[in-house]
């Protein structure tokens, strides 16, 4: 009878639905490589401008970065007028940046070759903060999960001085079960 017990609960146990345990869920989300990539400020060595006032590589990427930069002490701004054909039209001033003493607490790396020359510094990294919610495709056999979670950006001393906010998101993830346990499919974020 002892045995049939033993038996009984083993089979049971083996045909509840698995099932993803929120601490899973924290530490397969926080491995994930989207999740690990850091926030970065790239910084060109040249570059061409129209606003030689405000000197930035892309508008885009925001002058207050690069000028928060060189407040900082971290870069410096060499502006020269651009010689004939040396940028593109509406981009009459060349810049060179040079990486100040300052600059190399904060770790730059050098960009890929590929990728012009110029540095990048890290700015902040992701928190995982908690995981609030956990739901299923089906909750009769799970092979999806969905899982709700807040993060926020941990600033680096750099991201700090660049005034990197640390404000508390929420995101959702998609994990998948195959045959050995739970795996991220989409991170969120």
């Amino acid at each position: 009878m002892k045995r049939f017990a033993v038996v009984l609960a083993v089979t049971l146990a083996a045909c509840r639905p698995v099932r993803v345990d929120p601490a899973d869920a924290k530490r397969l989300i926080e491995t994930h490589p989207r999740f690990t990539a850091p926030d970065t400020v790239r910084v060109p060595a040249e570059y061409c401008t129209s606003d030689v006032a405000n000197p930035a590589p892309n508008p885009a990427q925001g002058v207050s970065r690069i000028k928060m930069l060189q407040d900082a002490r971290v870069i410096t701004l060499t502006v020269r007028p651009a010689g004939e054909g040396e940028c593109h039209p509406g981009y009459h001033a060349r810049v060179t940046v040079a990486l100040t003493d300052v600059a190399s607490s904060f770790h730059p790396t050098p960009l890929p070759p590929d990728e012009g020359r110029g540095w990048e510094f890290v700015t902040a990294r992701r928190k995982f903060i908690a995981v609030h919610d956990v739901s299923y495709d089906d909750p009769d056999n799970p092979k999806i999960a969905h899982v709700g979670y807040a993060w926020a950006w941990e600033p680096t001393l750099l991201g700090q001085l660049l005034e990197t906010g640390s404000v508390q998101q929420g995101a959702s993830a998609t994990l998948l079960r195959d045959g050995n346990g739970w795996i991220v499919r989409q991170p969120g974020m």
